[in-house]
């Protein structure tokens, strides 16, 4: 392929050769989502702790009261998620869609949602005081109630 280009490019400048660098690759990480763990959710399962989900499809699932500690769900597309009452202690929510989610009572201690898109995520009764990575602008497109608690310096955003 490279000695096509460097005819071409001879071809197009009338004969004078051009030799360019060869690209360079930049690795990037991925993990594939446990297969077996996303069909389990689909099925119904509501526990799954320490389950490997990034990148996976899980719109319109529920895990309510579930026990999900130490799974990541980062880059999962999440909508209208129910995951309300359930345990995701230690979990990764970076760069997941959470839009129209249902975070209604859930622990989340120390749960990351540096990202995140919350837009209409319902975080009614929830404490949010020991996540991480969590924002103003994503607090102001989710919703809370009187029994949310935020995070010192963030404010909640009502919804009736």
């Amino acid at each position: 392929m490279f000695v096509l280009l460097a005819l071409f490019a001879s071809v197009i400048f009338g004969g004078v050769s051009a030799v360019a660098a060869p690209a360079q690759m930049i690795p990037i990480a991925y993990t594939a989502p446990d297969r077996a763990a996303v069909n389990s959710i689909h099925a119904g399962n509501h526990d799954c702790p320490h389950c490997m989900l990034a990148g996976a499809n899980l719109d319109n699932t529920c895990v309510k009261n579930g026990n999900l500690e130490g799974a990541d769900f980062s880059n999962v597309h999440a909508v209208l998620m129910c995951m309300s009452y359930a345990n995701f202690t230690n979990v990764s929510f970076r760069g997941a869609n959470l839009s129209g989610a249902n975070l209604a009572h859930a622990n989340l201690t120390n749960a990351d949602f540096t990202g995140a898109t919350l837009a209409i995520t319902s975080f009614k009764g929830t404490d949010l005081t020991r996540t991480k990575g969590l924002t103003q602008a994503q607090l102001d497109t989710a919703c809370s109630d009187k029994d949310t608690k935020v995070p010192a310096g963030l404010k909640a955003h009502i919804c009736t």
